[in-house]
């Protein structure tokens, strides 16, 4: 690993041995971060396959009764019924916290539960239909947060791991080797000048 171009200096020893202490704690917190990500990825990942089987069951039963709507009624008389629903629910979009970054909340306020449909003129099944999709949008809105949730620890799980292995195996290292160098170095001049001194020791002496 290619050592930092740096002058073999008492100063420069010392600001590099700080810098690596901090690099190291800089990857303990990205590797205890990058570990929480995965663990939270991990359970959205599961939560995320039970709420879509739950939207497609929802969207069944409320196709089912919509067919069966259609072959009570026929198409004319349903898109009649349609034109007097009015949709009231209504979709709200927050944020929260969470290891420092924003995470989307997507709440699902729904509206009346009371028919739309008129007794005389339509079929219980348009009415299951109308809560069928109700329950569907309930689902379909936890579906999308968790799955925006998802993509967004994604990404940042990707950027953990680059800066983690960046620092693991590039900047430290680099930190150690120039360390290594710099103490090399160091001692070195200090022998050299040792040497130095007891040749001018001796010099002396023979002189006296």
């Amino acid at each position: 690993m290619a050592r930092l171009t740096v002058s073999a200096t008492k100063g420069n020893l010392l600001k590099i041995r700080e810098e690596y202490v901090l690099a190291a704690e800089a990857l303990t917190f990205l590797e205890e971060k990058r570990d929480l990500l995965l663990e939270e990825l991990l359970r959205l990942q599961a939560q995320a396959v039970k709420m879509r089987r739950a939207m497609v069951r929802a969207l069944e039963y409320a196709y089912q009764s919509l067919t069966a709507g259609l072959l009570a009624l026929g198409s004319n008389a349903v898109a009649r019924a349609a034109l007097g629903v009015e949709g009231d629910d209504r979709v709200f979009l927050k944020d929260r916290a969470f290891l420092g970054m924003p995470m989307p909340i997507v709440e699902f306020q729904p509206g009346s539960r009371r028919p739309q449909f008129s007794f005389g003129s339509t079929v219980s099944s348009l009415d299951e239909c109308q809560l069928a999709i109700r329950e569907a949008l309930g689902q379909i809105t936890a579906l999308a947060e968790v799955e925006a949730v998802l993509w967004r620890l994604a990404g940042e799980l990707q950027r953990t791991v680059r800066r983690s292995n960046a620092l693991n195996y590039v900047m430290i290292p680099s930190y150690r080797e120039t360390i290594h160098y710099l103490e090399g170095a160091l001692e070195e001049r200090e022998r050299e000048a040792l040497f130095q001194l007891k040749r001018v020791k001796a010099r002396k002496t023979k002189r006296a």
